[in-house]
């Protein structure tokens, strides 16, 4: 007998199961969603300091309505790297300047010695003109004339000129550096100007207060922040949700994903009370079968599997969030 009644629990059981996981019949398009809501989440690209928090999860606010105070901060290693470039480029600058300053004196050293050889040469034939000169005074019988110290004075002459070239060659080569070392020239002031005028502005703007706003009108979410807490860049300091649920997510049973189609018009109604049944519309379907979540199932226990779908309805409704709804097709009216 025992024997006998062991059996037929598993027939009753199976039975269950069958019935269970059957999918509904060609009229019963019928499977379960959860009610949402889109989902902002708060975050800047650059660091904050959560000065002071101003609401609490939960609470509804209205668009606009002050959220947090917060401070911008500037990164401290920005404006350290900032620095180690300018002291690297001054002492580029330095080195810059020390070759510049080489090759004047290497110059100016070949223009003294050429000039003192220049020299040299004219006072030496300075000498020669008047030694020769002085003689021809000595000897009163012989005659001469200034063709005869012509030669002698054209090289003078010519080595005069070439004396003045060579100075005219040195002051301006030290006219040209000196403009080369001015900021004009410089190839390093301009960079160095540019990063301090940088450190300035980042110095000027390294506490910016600032307060943060809803969005639109809603309710608070989850506040993953604390005062006094620096926060990094991107990261969420708060999410932030519209008043009502104007989405379901729902799973159709793989079995019948071809009965639901884009544009579908479909009924949502409430788990808990009959009266909450609201028109809406399919927007959107998943591109792959997966694994219906353990709340839409019937029996939580067994994996199925389904396809997302997507329902649009209006804002005006009292769902919760994330609360457990039924979707049907709609019911044709007698």
């Amino acid at each position: 007998m025992r024997f006998n009644l062991f059996y037929l629990v598993l027939v009753v059981l199976g039975l269950s199961l069958v019935f269970l996981f059957r999918p509904p019949e060609e009229n019963d398009l019928s499977f379960f969603g959860f009610a949402e809501s889109n989902e902002i989440t708060v975050n800047y690209n650059y660091p904050v300091v959560i000065d002071e928090l101003l609401v609490r999860p939960g609470q509804a606010v209205k668009k606009g309505e002050a959220l947090m105070r917060v401070s911008r901060r500037k990164s401290k290693e920005t404006m350290a790297d900032q620095t180690f470039r300018i002291r690297e480029l001054r002492a580029e600058e330095k080195l810059w300047r020390q070759r510049k300053e080489s090759e004047l004196e290497e110059k100016t050293g070949k223009s003294m010695d050429e000039l003192a050889r220049v020299e040299e040469e004219i006072t030496s034939l300075r000498k020669e003109l008047d030694y020769r000169k002085s003689l021809a005074e000595g000897l009163g019988s012989i005659a001469a004339t200034a063709g005869d110290y012509r030669p002698i004075e054209d090289k003078i002459s010519v080595l005069e000129a070439r004396k003045a070239r060579v100075l005219n060659a040195s002051t301006l080569n030290k006219e040209n550096l000196r403009e080369e070392l001015s900021l004009g020239q410089n190839p390093y002031a301009e960079q160095i100007r540019r990063l301090e005028a940088e450190i300035a502005f980042e110095d000027d703007q390294k506490v910016q207060p600032f307060i943060v706003k809803a969005p639109e009108n809603g309710i608070v979410g989850n506040i993953e922040v604390r005062e006094e807490e620096h926060v990094q860049s991107y990261s969420t300091l708060l999410s932030f949700y519209e008043p009502h649920s104007s989405l379901v997510r729902g799973y159709v049973h793989e079995d019948l994903t071809a009965k639901v189609a884009l544009g579908d018009d479909l009924e949502v109604y409430s788990l808990k009370t009959g009266g909450q049944i609201y028109s809406g519309k399919v927007i959107g379907l998943g591109s792959r079968i997966v694994e219906t979540p353990t709340r839409l199932r019937k029996l939580p226990d067994f994996k199925t599997y389904g396809r997302e779908v997507i329902v649009e309805i209006s804002p005006e409704n009292l769902f919760l969030q994330k609360e457990k709804v039924g979707i049907r097709r709609v019911t044709a009216v007698p």
